[in-house]
């Protein structure tokens, strides 16, 4: 099994990314609210990096994650423009209802991210590479401290979606937050596995993943999500 190397720097890199999130968060919300209508121009980068309080290079991660997911694109020369509002709240899957829903819900996403994690080994975006990296660190870190690993797993497979450069998968994954976060609270609920071991297990399943697309492997990335999501139905259901 291969090892990951560490990504350089890692505690300022999570800060780094954070703060990305949050200037992230706070465009888009602007955007939804109107304040920056479809068609119009953002503000200049230095003067968006002094709102938000945060340095150029975060808010460049922020920009690129509004251009990925299709809010705004670049114009050579006059800047950031608005193309559409986010439009993650329309998309309303409902509350998985029973076992057989759960069995189904693994199994879309089992296309839905198998498909996105070839695309970001396929895109090999180096930035989007590390936000994968940096969530497997806060899994690892969650576990080592007895907390619950559940948040930093779903934002790995977000990562992923994020890293195939394709808005669709992005807003698909968002839109069923609470139910795969459910899925992977029900799977680790139900393992017989001791806890050590089921831990080593997802952790391993998960770094194949991350390798794989950092080696720019498609057809081994796809394998590998396809593997830990039908491990994953294997924990419920066998």
């Amino acid at each position: 099994m291969s090892t990951r190397p560490p990504p350089p720097d890692t505690t300022s890199a999570a800060t780094s990314k954070k703060l990305g999130d949050q200037v992230y968060d706070g465009l888009a919300e602007q955007i939804a609210a109107g304040r920056y209508p479809i068609g119009s121009r953002l503000p200049a980068e230095l003067e968006l990096a002094s709102q938000f309080g945060v340095s150029r290079p975060v808010l460049r991660q922020a920009l690129g994650r509004l251009r990925a997911e299709g809010l705004i694109a670049t114009r050579q020369g006059a800047g950031n423009f608005v193309l559409r509002r986010s439009d993650s709240r329309r998309l309303d899957f409902g509350p998985l209802q029973n076992l057989p829903d759960v069995q189904r819900c693994l199994e879309f996403r089992c296309g839905l991210e198998s498909e996105a994690a070839r695309r970001a080994a396929i895109a090999h975006h180096e930035g989007a590479i590390d936000g994968i990296a940096l969530a497997i660190d806060a899994m690892e870190r969650a576990i080592a401290a007895g907390g619950s690993s559940i948040e930093p797993d779903f934002e790995f497979h977000l990562s992923i979606a994020r890293a195939s450069q394709n808005r669709f998968f992005v807003t698909t994954l968002e839109a069923l937050r609470s139910q795969v976060e459910f899925g992977i609270k029900l799977s680790r609920s139900f393992s017989e596995r001791p806890l050590d071991e089921r831990h080593r297990s997802v952790l391993d399943e998960h770094r194949e993943i991350y390798e794989a697309i950092r080696a720019g492997d498609p057809e081994r990335a796809k394998q590998a999500v396809a593997r830990h999501l039908e491990a994953g139905i294997a924990r419920l259901f066998s």
